[in-house]
């Protein structure tokens, strides 16, 4: 079974300087996000994760309003089972920003109401939400999560225990991947009885220049009952990789 996890940054272009910038400012101090929409290329997404050959992906930094999209999108490519859960919402719109599980596998969404308490802050960087399915015909769990940035160190830490609380109570064979926002050595200690199965893949900055200070594993994939074969990464419109792990 191949996971993946993809920061889509929104289907806008992480490959340009300038169109990062902008976009990051259109998306959390523009009232109106019309702009934001037409620039967005959601193909890029479902192209990048056909590639990927995946047959279950978490997805982070999806705006709200481009959930049809990306649901058509993702269930004509063979991803039957789509949800979404909720992040902070943008600081001038007051859009949320939301994570997403696509899967091929029959899964079901867990219910919301577990993961409502996950601490996030609406502005820039204030944690980009949960999501937890469950798989019954291959009895595993797997969470798809966008944490905070960790200079928001109080908001960061809140994130880190709910976490570790949340997965403490659940049994058997569990995947645990997203944007962490943060390297795995910085992360190990967390996550005692997982193990790291995307080989600390440098996966974002792609911007130029901004690659030449930040250029470091944010994204990760972690698992608890199962083992590896092989894992890599593909590159596309986003500043982040799309990173995948087999697992067994």
């Amino acid at each position: 079974m191949r996971v993946a996890v993809y920061n889509q940054m929104f289907g806008l272009n992480g490959r340009n300087l300038f169109s990062n910038l902008a976009g990051h400012y259109s998306i959390h101090y523009m009232r109106n996000s019309k702009s934001v929409y037409k620039s967005a290329k959601i193909s890029r997404t479902l192209d990048l994760v056909s590639r990927s050959n995946a047959d279950v992906v978490g997805i982070c930094e999806v705006l709200e309003g481009q959930e049809v999209e990306l649901g058509k999108g993702l269930r004509e490519t063979g991803y039957d089972y789509v949800f979404f859960g909720n992040g902070h919402r943008t600081k001038s719109s007051k859009l949320k920003v939301r994570v997403a599980i696509a899967s091929k596998v029959p899964c079901k969404q867990v219910s919301k109401v577990h993961t409502l308490d996950f601490p996030v802050k609406d502005e820039m960087s204030g944690g980009g939400g949960i999501v937890h399915c469950y798989f019954p015909k291959l009895d595993f769990n797997m969470i798809n999560v966008h944490l905070a940035n960790p200079k928001k160190q109080h908001l960061y830490l809140e994130q880190i225990a709910f976490l570790e609380e949340y997965i403490e109570e659940l049994n058997g064979r569990v995947v645990l991947a997203g944007d962490f926002n943060s390297t795995y050595l910085s992360l190990k200690d967390n996550f005692g009885d997982f193990s790291l199965f995307s080989d600390q893949i440098k996966t974002c900055s792609l911007t130029p220049i901004m690659k030449w200070f930040f250029w470091k594993d944010c994204d990760h994939i972690f698992a608890r009952g199962f083992n590896v074969k092989d894992k890599g990464y593909l590159e596309g419109r986003s500043d982040h990789r799309l990173i995948y792990a087999d697992l067994n």
